[in-house]
């Protein structure tokens, strides 16, 4: 047997994942478990919880993939190396992120106190091509065109490729310092969101704003594909000490240099109309130039499946855009695009040179909840004593908590929802949700006044039964992973509110029975009561990665203004 330990290490949003043979058994992020949102590094924790779910021992994993090859676009690392770093602080940096890489087997044996086999064998997969594997594998298309967009990996930002069969075949690569991801993470910065991985907040931003600095931004900064060229005049990515931090926390200095102010007027003063304009105007180049990107790929005539992946893939509101151009008969992007999704992504491309087909990949459901059973969860509610102000049920049935959840939810109570296993990626699609009624118009300021304590310009997502979603959006295309936004039909935006953005859409998941019964019973409930087959739905948490575990539920639960947490069959309510 092939038991694979894919990672993806000393990197944001680090991960790791395990596949025994050509089945994915389970795969989690390293921020679920020590609550360090995007942590990146050495995923410890996460490599000995796959260990304990396969119940296996170190010494019994044939194969070590991990998501970067130092190998990759060598000769121009080493001209740009010589050129910008050799005199700078970043070639320190550089150096130390080199070497944790290589020494993987070793640092994973010093932190787990073990050995792996001495037969082990190691295998560094490109960037970009772990994340075209994550997405082309799970697809099961037999050909199609693969598109990836990130900030930077393995030197390169964006990669487009020929899949067919097994095989995966670069045709084009754009390079460092080159980059439409570290474009819009820079205009994210400078409109005030300095956390790593911030950009979401931008995108949900530029609905409510105008994009009227799109001329003088395609005019300064323009990214133009075909010169390939950024205006570096306004760039601090290419300077040798400029920091740019994935170990532990990421967070990096400050992508534009004084002269963005330059620009215009308002830039030397924002207000939040003008962060509002910016947003708006990104947004727009940031979809023009992906949209002419697609146009030339389609031009290729390679297929006529695209597949899209990459840190940028998670722009719901572009990838809204590759849809309606209508130039793809099918579009598949995986439920973890972006760099977390590399660990799978990495193990697929090895192993795609001994398996034909794989199992459980388009399952997101992988975090594997065997340690705690219901028995664990019934014990620890009966000895904690904070709890004795809730009211505290175990249902014998999902059937009667799904009904019992529904009413309250119609009720417009907000219900902490941790059921099952827990879904890999960045977003909450109804194993660890908060959900709430859609159709009162207060719902999101309600959420965000008890739990969420964010932005109010942050939409909330709407999940809908899939069979009914034609009469809501007006197809009944699968989008399972809320990959894309989308038109609420007019006549519908009114009954709900609290999940309809400014511009008239939603980030739509859609819910099928086969994928999650138990979360598609609920909204069929809801339905019956409403008449509307729909539930908003977002993450379980405040203001922190995904709760993992239940006691992180319960704490989440306890702590804010939740109304009701339900743990898989344990229902518990504020007196």
């Amino acid at each position: 047997m092939k038991i694979t330990l894919g990672l993806n290490s000393h990197h944001a949003d680090s991960s790791a994942c395990l596949f025994l043979d050509n089945e994915l058994v389970f795969a989690i992020e390293e921020e679920r478990l020590n609550r360090v949102k995007h942590w990146g590094g050495l995923p410890t924790e996460s490599i000995k919880l796959c260990l304990k779910y396969g119940n296996i021992r170190l010494d019994q994993i044939t194969d070590l993939t991990i998501n970067t090859n130092p190998a990759s676009n060598l000769s121009k690392k080493i001209f740009f190396f010589l050129k910008k770093f050799i005199f700078g602080k970043k070639k320190y940096e550089i150096f130390k992120r080199f070497k944790k890489k290589m020494n993987l087997k070793f640092n994973i044996e010093n932190q787990l106190n073990d050995k792996f086999n001495k037969n082990l064998q190691i295998h560094y997969i490109d960037h970009h091509l772990s994340h075209i594997a994550s997405a082309y594998y799970p697809s099961k298309f037999d050909n199609a065109v693969a598109l990836s967009v990130d900030g930077f990996g393995d030197f390169c930002s964006i990669a487009i490729a020929k899949c067919k069969k097994k095989d995966i075949k670069f045709i084009e690569k754009y390079y460092f310092p080159n980059s439409l991801g570290i474009l819009y993470e820079a205009f994210t910065q400078f409109i005030g969101f300095r956390k790593y991985g911030d950009e979401y907040k931008m995108m949900g931003l530029s609905s409510y704003g105008d994009p009227i600095y799109y001329e003088i931004i395609k005019k300064k900064i323009f990214f133009n594909y075909e010169k390939k060229i950024l205006n570096l005049e306004y760039f601090n990515h290419i300077k040798k000490d400029f920091k740019y931090n994935f170990e532990g926390q990421p967070n990096q200095e400050l992508i534009f240099n004084d002269n963005v102010f330059l620009i215009c007027e308002d830039f030397k003063n924002i207000n939040e109309d003008v962060k509002k304009n910016i947003a708006a105007s990104i947004q727009k180049i940031f979809e023009e130039q992906l949209l002419s990107l697609i146009y030339k790929i389609s031009s290729y005539k390679i297929s006529a499946n695209l597949v899209y992946s990459g840190g940028c893939a998670l722009n719901s509101l572009a990838n809204k855009k590759i849809i309606e151009s209508n130039l793809f008969q099918k579009l598949f992007i995986p439920y973890a695009p972006g760099d977390g999704g590399g660990s799978i992504g990495s193990a697929l491309y090895h192993l795609r040179n001994y398996f034909l087909e794989f199992k459980n990949l388009k399952n997101p459901y992988i975090g594997k909840q065997i340690f705690y059973q219901s028995e664990e969860i019934e014990i620890f509610l009966k000895k904690n004593e904070n709890l004795n102000n809730f009211k505290i049920k175990k249902f014998e049935s999902k059937f009667e908590l799904s009904k019992h959840l529904a009413k309250k939810i119609y009720e417009n109570n907000i219900v902490g929802f941790y059921n099952g296993n827990m879904e890999f990626g960045a977003r909450a699609l109804g194993n660890r949700s908060i959900l709430a009624n859609p159709c009162n118009p207060k719902m999101k300021e309600i959420l965000n006044d008890k739990i969420k304590k964010r932005e109010n310009f942050r939409p909330f997502a709407p999940s809908i039964l899939l069979d009914k979603k034609f009469e809501w959006f007006n197809n009944s295309i699968e989008n399972p992973y809320m990959s894309w936004v989308e038109k609420i039909n007019e006549d519908k935006r009114k009954f709900i509110p609290a999940v309809t953005h400014i511009d008239g859409t939603g980030r739509v998941q859609t819910v099928s029975k086969d994928l999650n019964e138990d979360f598609y019973n609920l909204i069929y409930q809801f339905y019956e009561i409403s008449n509307v087959p729909i539930l908003l739905n977002t993450s379980f948490n405040e203001n922190e990665p995904i709760v993992y575990s239940f006691h992180e539920a319960l704490d989440c639960f306890i702590r804010t203004k939740m109304d009701i947490l339900t743990l898989n069959n344990f229902y518990l309510e504020r007196n």
